[in-house]
């Protein structure tokens, strides 16, 4: 849900990461670069030919059907207000619960900023047109914050119990702006998904696919890829559902892709790579693994003499 940290430059290749590679001019090397363009450009067909698909990345749903790009709203500002007030006392036990009994300078410093950031945002939140019971719980969450703040700050110090009462009482308002929130994004996408379905024919909303952009080891359960997986028919989870665990054909989620051109590559590669595996492997989810995976697990089962422990159902 939250955007992936910009990467860091890549660092020039070790020694021995030299010493392992092909050379740029090895045939084989020239081999594998012409598999890899002929592959991309059968997956650029593959997207070009593909009926309607949605990426939901971050705020914004983005459908391209027949040569047309088209985009509409994923959740309302409502949705990041419910989720700033969260990561409040989220962040404060996060700061405070490994402290030594002394806060040391930079704690301090951090405690300082964070009351006055509360404090501006909590003075806006009238404006936000948030419901009566809402706006109440975001102020008694934000209240109770900045009293921590300012109980630590004046003692100088912060109490493990005292840390744990607090943290324990937002549990409640936590949770419910966790489902505000969660409503917000998913009543906001059914209405913009049902307004494009509207204007498609049956064929396209038999072919109707869709990606969702998820943040790097995305935790299971996310709201876009629950929802597509409903409206779309495959297989539903819930909020236990885990990526490939019971692999769909028309709902991927692309982990730490945020870029619009990369999330719709993706998808013309899982569709290619499932037609792929069928002809070749007969079995339409073989690709979806790594091609080593099999004969690996038969190795390592003998060298370690040991069986797969699937998790139990």
């Amino acid at each position: 849900m939250d955007p992936a940290s910009p990467s860091p430059p890549p660092e020039p290749p070790s020694e021995v990461a030299r010493a392992v590679a092909l050379e740029p001019a090895d045939p084989l090397s020239q081999l594998n670069q012409a598999f890899r363009d002929a592959y991309a450009a059968r997956r650029d067909a593959v997207l070009s030919r593909m009926g309607p698909v949605i990426a939901q990345i971050d705020d914004v749903l983005i459908l391209r059907k027949g040569g047309q790009r088209f985009e509409a709203p994923a959740r309302t500002r409502r949705y990041h207000a419910y989720k700033v007030v969260t990561h409040v006392p989220l962040a404060l036990y996060v700061l405070l619960a490994q402290q030594p009994e002394a806060l040391d300078e930079d704690t301090r410093a951090r405690l300082r900023t964070l009351r006055g950031l509360i404090t501006a945002s909590r003075d806006g939140f009238e404006a936000r047109g948030l419901p009566a019971e809402a706006l109440g719980r975001q102020h008694r969450v934000l209240d109770a914050s900045l009293a921590l703040v300012d109980d630590v700050l004046r003692a100088g110090r912060v109490a493990r119990e005292d840390l744990a009462t607090f943290i324990h009482a937002q549990v409640p308002d936590l949770l419910k702006n966790a489902e505000d929130a969660a409503r917000d994004q998913i009543e906001t996408m059914h209405a913009s998904v049902e307004a494009w379905k509207r204007q498609m024919t049956p064929d396209e909303r038999e072919q109707l696919r869709a990606v969702v952009a998820a943040s790097h080891m995305s935790r299971p359960g996310n709201v876009a890829t629950q929802y597509f997986t409903l409206t779309l028919g495959e297989h539903w989870e819930g909020r236990f559902h885990e990526e490939n665990q019971h692999p769909g054909k028309r709902v991927l989620s692309s982990e730490a892709t945020f870029d619009e051109a990369a999330a719709f590559s993706l998808l013309a590669t899982h569709v290619l790579d499932a037609r792929t595996s069928s002809g070749i492997f007969g079995e339409e989810t073989r690709m979806a693994r790594d091609l080593l995976a099999d004969a690996a697990e038969r190795i390592l089962a003998e060298m370690f003499k040991k069986a797969p422990e699937p998790e139990p159902s």
